[in-house]
């Protein structure tokens, strides 16, 4: 609990904590009317698969950060994820990639998530969906 209390009380991403999130170029922002969290990054070399387009971990990776800063900020206590599912829409080999996630199902026990990714001209990239369990023990 104590690490979700310090996570909760940082509105910025403290990127020497996680380096991944620097090395990438995450932005993290709030719609708190909608409860919606956005990541942006620019899409970089080190992002592209052999087919020079986005790898696919990429944006489940991408999805499963937004779901956790999502709960993060929105949540009381901390959630876990039971699963993910990702399909791919449209590729990508450059621009910026636009992440958005949100609540479709906002239970007590379980939550049930959905994070888009696009480009810069809001075309569909991939969607993710996530059931998330709360966690009641401490961490």
């Amino acid at each position: 609990m104590k690490k979700y209390r310090r996570a909760k009380g940082e509105k910025n991403v403290d990127t020497e904590q996680t380096p991944l999130f620097a090395l990438l170029g995450f932005a993290v922002s709030y719609d708190e009317d909608n409860k919606v969290c956005r990541i942006e990054c620019p899409v970089q070399t080190l992002m592209l698969n052999p087919l020079g387009i986005v790898h696919g971990g990429i944006h489940a990776y991408l999805a499963d950060t937004a779901f956790g800063f999502l709960t993060i900020q929105f949540k009381d206590v901390p959630y876990v994820s039971l699963e993910t599912k990702t399909s791919y829409m449209k590729s990508a080999a450059g621009g910026r990639l636009i992440a958005d996630a949100r609540f479709v199902k906002d239970g007590y026990k379980a939550l049930f998530l959905e994070c888009r990714v696009e480009n810069e001209q809001r075309e569909v990239l991939s969607v993710t969906t996530g059931t998330f369990l709360r966690v009641s023990s401490v961490l």
